[in-house]
């Protein structure tokens, strides 16, 4: 159901997976810098999800889920910037951006149906 985004968290959490897979490959000299960035956002949004999943209040709602999704495009920068310092390779660059562009649509969707839900849910 798109309406408490249980589905976005679901696929979000793969995303968390996938991600500390990535970091684990990052030089030892990064883990306390780029590595911590890194794990800071992906935590971060999932507060953030999670809060959005149990407010009643729209405006509440809607907030949660575009910070989330502010958080979402400075984590795919981060990223992105780790594969441009070889930090993180080609290959698992791809599969991520697949990935987060996959919980990006999902949020989307539950952004657009927080701002206008069905007239049986008000």
């Amino acid at each position: 159901m798109i309406g408490n985004g249980i589905d976005t968290i679901q696929k979000y959490m793969d995303l968390v997976k996938y991600l500390y897979i990535i970091l684990q490959n990052c030089p030892r000299s990064e883990k306390y810098t780029y590595c911590a960035d890194a794990r800071r956002d992906i935590w971060k949004i999932g507060g953030l999800l999670k809060r959005a999943s149990v407010v009643f209040g729209r405006s509440e709602k809607l907030s949660l889920l575009q910070s989330a999704d502010d958080k979402l495009a400075e984590l795919r920068f981060i990223i992105e910037a780790g594969m441009e310092l070889e930090f993180v390779h080609l290959k698992q660059y791809n599969q991520f951006c697949i990935q987060v562009t996959e919980v990006g649509k999902m949020l989307g969707g539950w952004i657009k149906y927080a701002k206008n839900p069905p007239a049986s849910h008000n």
